[in-house]
């Protein structure tokens, strides 16, 4: 093939014509068209791909130190095979029926590839798969309305979508990480499927090492189906699966959706940081859970400025399952967590209609050592929280959920809460659009009791701590110690929280407190404190009264109250 002149700086370039996907210019031999020789490969228009088979690669790299340019130009799928079904569930590598799926640019076990500039549309299966390749980068790149009727299997489920960069696994059963991935400024939007036991990604990064992605947007993922392949989330906009070292930085993830269970984000490994990311409007209208961010099983972990915000369940019967965890979250840090950093995050406005679990802003499930630090929930809300049932709803939430096979309940120990805001959380449930078009979240009002509301709720956990925080103008109460032992909550500032300021609740050991003030909770305001230990000093001062008697000092608890 002739080579394309290059353009400043750019090294000259193989072209790449629609007729060469194609399957060459006889068209009695169709042949797959792989890339077999280091150099910069380039787009010369855009190609309407006819797949010759249900598994066919549009482009193979079958080389290292590959650079394909799609120069601005559009690799699209047109009138896709029908999908190879599996006879029986015995010849099915995975649960579902379907076990063929197209690959729009395919690479394996190769080394420094660079994939850039350009649009992958239309793919049934997945846009972009790199299996077992290192020192790959992913720049400026947008993949769109792939999934559909393919699947690929990735040694971990049978997954369809835009991004899949994955490691493997050796001989033995262990994993063989990808190092020195790298994914910039890439969109994956609108990757759909209708198909059971499949998940639907944005992104999926699968048994990586070293990974960057920067400034990516992954929106519009969706999955009409609510059966998951073996996990409970079969849409997620990013997935990241047993990694280790991977940044996330300025990245979004909004309005992904499934008939089971979506998240913006997903993670699990080890050393992550999210910084700057946003996970907005993530949601279910007949599934059990919704997430902004979903973090699980993961040792160092690191969230700075990300949001996650407007992120719901529709679902009264959600969480009905095994595990009522949560119904809809912001962040959802948890199960198996250790040592972690949330820090200046803010959870907005998420919300459910959940009689069986929690809907919160932030929650901590089975985790340990981890510190929440001038983070803000505001205005999460569970619409069916009543005595009898766990429709419960808080800004902050830390609980044990899982049980240890050797006995008790993993994690809930030495978690922290500092300098946090909670303000108007609730259990109520007042439709905040008048007209069309409202979230079907909203569809009509409903009271709950506020017995199942707080600012923040502690639930069986040891050694917490709640620092410096502020709680007001929720329903229900500011802070909410259930079963607890050995907390510390000291100075804190509970105001105007319907029920009562602190309520310390069935303590499995003592808890302190000490240094906070608490002001006009509960019932004509007199309900500042509830429950706390004997000998636990508290000052009351009656607003309109003289000053407090004797000294003022950091251990004693400040009550004040209306006439």
């Amino acid at each position: 093939m002739s080579e394309l002149p290059g353009a400043g700086a750019r090294l000259p370039a193989t072209p790449i014509t629609a007729q060469d996907i194609n399957g060459g210019p006889d068209p009695e031999r169709r042949a797959p068209f792989v890339i077999t020789a280091p150099g910069v490969y380039a787009l010369v228009e855009d190609v309407d791909w006819v797949a010759p088979d249900a598994n066919a690669r549009a482009i193979t790299i079958a080389s290292d130190d590959v650079t394909l340019d799609l120069r601005g130009r559009t690799l699209r799928q047109i009138d896709p095979p029908a999908p190879v079904v599996a006879p029986g569930p015995g010849a099915r590598p995975c649960r579902g029926e379907v076990v063929s799926g197209n690959v729009g640019v395919f690479a394996e076990g190769r080394t420094r590839l660079v994939i850039r500039n350009g649009s992958v549309l239309g793919i049934q299966g997945v846009g972009i798969a790199a299996r077992a390749c290192s020192q790959l980068d992913l720049l400026d790149l947008s993949v769109r309305r792939c999934g559909g009727d393919g699947v690929f299997d990735t040694g971990f489920l049978c997954r369809n979508g835009g991004i899949f960069v994955m490691g493997a696994r050796d001989a033995a059963g262990g994993v063989a990480f990808a190092a020195g991935i790298r994914m910039i400024n890439c969109v994956c939007s609108e990757n759909t499927s209708r198909l059971d036991f499949v998940v639907t990604l944005g992104a999926l990064v699968l048994f990586c090492d070293d990974v960057q992605v920067k400034g990516c947007v992954f929106n519009r993922t969706a999955n009409t189906s609510a059966q998951p392949s073996g996990v409970q989330f079969n849409v997620v906009g990013a997935d990241f699966v047993i990694c280790r070292n991977v940044l996330v930085e300025d990245c979004e993830a909004h309005d992904n959706t499934s008939g089971g269970e979506p998240a913006g984000f997903f993670a699990w490994g080890e050393n992550y940081k999210f910084l700057r990311c946003r996970a907005n409007r993530n949601f279910t209208l007949t599934g059990n859970r919704a997430c902004g961010f979903n973090i699980s099983t993961t040792s160092n972990l690191e969230m700075v400025e990300c949001e996650a915000d407007g992120n719901y369940n529709a679902n009264p019967a959600a969480s009905a399952d095994a595990v009522k965890d949560f119904s809809a979250l912001g962040f959802r840090i948890g199960r198996a967590v250790y040592r972690g950093l949330i820090e200046g995050c803010r959870a907005l406005g998420n919300h459910g209609a959940s009689a069986n679990a929690p809907a919160g802003g932030f929650a901590l499930h089975s985790t340990r050592h981890v510190v929440l630090r001038r983070c803000v929930a505001v205005g999460n809300r569970n619409a069916s929280g009543t005595a009898e049932d766990d429709g419960l709803a808080a800004g902050f939430i830390a609980s044990t959920p899982l049980a240890d096979p050797q006995g008790g309940l993993v994690g809930g120990e030495g978690n922290a809460f500092v300098d946090c805001i909670a303000d108007g959380n609730t259990v109520h449930r007042t439709p905040l659009f008048v007209q069309p078009p409202a979230p079907p979240v909203d569809a009509g009002p409903s009271r709950g009791d506020p017995q199942k509301g707080a600012g923040f709720l502690l639930d069986r956990q040891r050694d917490a701590r709640i620092i410096g925080c502020q709680s007001a103008n929720n329903d229900g109460k500011g802070i909410w110690l259930r079963a607890c032992a050995r907390a510390l909550v000291e100075g804190n500032t509970l105001s105007r929280n319907t029920l009562y300021g602190i309520q310390d609740e069935d303590p499995a050991g003592l808890s302190a407190f000490t240094g906070n003030r608490a002001h006009l909770n509960g019932s004509r305001h007199r309900h500042n404190y509830v429950g706390l230990p004997p000998g636990t000093p508290v000052r009351k001062w009656t607003l309109g009264s003289p000053p407090l008697d004797g000294p003022s000092d950091g251990i004693a608890n400040l009550s004040t109250r209306l006439p």
